[in-house]
């Protein structure tokens, strides 16, 4: 399955619970967290790249990558030769597999549903035979059609679905909330838009294998913290992208894209996202998604430098 871009979707772990009872003690967190565990995450096709995924590889490992993207589809077509070349590769480069996106499947037709379980159960099988142990997609902010209540019924169920046919395959879903107000108003009916309902949503679907996917920008736009994420365990996080948002321009006024690299504009607080991430110990991919076209004219070499430059700058806040 192609790795699926918001932007274009968008113009055409179990969570065990809640947060925990006000009774509870609070987490103890140190003033100073310990060295973060997380990955630099390379994905190619979000800094403007057309690369096979043997090429992501050997971009991943010349320019300090930890892990890279899976490419779905390519990766179900390889033989097994190819494919232990790839698995060769990426012991070498010191390069372990990120998550991949699997685009939501949240329509109400029960009959396109269906064709995307027959879909889901294949790819699962390339995850596993290729190694991938994460992916995850995202929830819509909006509905044309259905209430709050009747649409988080759909996702429970859906997710349920989706999420046990993933475990039997060893590999953990996250769900990426969408913050971005003008998501929200979008169509009649407002929906999850923040990481409290999204725990709400997952401590319904009850799956040890299913958690949240976490995005700077959407972070951002819902209004939260540092403090939000440490309502979190690391378990709770399958996988999370940085990026910046572009200067002058309102929240609540903002497109969801372009954005902008990490540390571009210093609007979003990239040092408390990642701050935060450490100090749970959270140990998966830590990507960018800037949606910036003009990464896309540059050549190889110039995105890459650029791209990179971005990350390692994050980075470098918290270590």
């Amino acid at each position: 399955m192609k790795n699926m871009n918001r932007r274009t979707f968008l113009q055409t772990a179990a969570v065990t619970g809640l947060a925990g009872s006000v009774l509870a003690p609070p987490k103890a967190f140190p003033a100073e967290g310990p060295r973060h565990k997380f990955t630099m995450n390379l994905n190619t096709g979000q800094v403007g790249l057309r690369v096979s995924q043997l090429e992501a590889v050997k971009l991943a490992a010349e320019y300090g990558y930890g892990s890279v993207t899976p490419m779905t589809r390519e990766l179900g077509r390889y033989s097994d030769a190819e494919l232990e070349k790839l698995k060769a590769e990426m012991k070498a480069g010191g390069i372990t597999w990120g998550a991949t996106g699997m685009g939501p499947f949240f329509d109400p037709a029960d009959a396109k549903f269906d064709q995307r379980l027959t879909e889901i159960r294949k790819t699962a099988g390339v995850f596993k035979r290729a190694g991938v142990t994460r992916c995850f997609t995202w929830t819509m902010s909006s509905s044309r059609d259905l209430t709050y209540r009747a649409n988080f019924r759909l996702h429970v169920r859906r997710i349920s679905q989706v999420g046990k046919i993933l475990g039997d395959h060893g590999v953990r879903f996250g769900i990426e909330y969408l913050g971005t107000s003008a998501l929200a108003v979008r169509q009649k009916f407002p929906f999850i838009r923040t990481s409290a309902e999204t725990k709400e949503l997952l401590a319904e679907v009850g799956l040890s294998n299913v958690g949240l996917a976490l995005d700077s920008w959407h972070w951002f736009q819902a209004g939260e913290t540092e403090h939000d994420i440490l309502k979190l365990a690391a378990s709770d996080v399958i996988t999370a992208d940085i990026c910046d948002a572009p200067a002058g321009i309102d929240r609540r006024q903002m497109p969801d894209s372009p954005r902008r690299l990490p540390c571009a504009t210093g609007v979003i607080d990239v040092k408390a996202f990642l701050r935060g991430l450490v100090r749970i110990g959270y140990d998966g991919p830590v990507g960018t998604e800037p949606f910036d076209r003009s990464l896309r004219t540059m050549s190889t070499a110039d995105a890459m430098k650029t791209a990179t430059d971005a990350m390692k700058k994050a980075f470098a806040l918290i270590e």
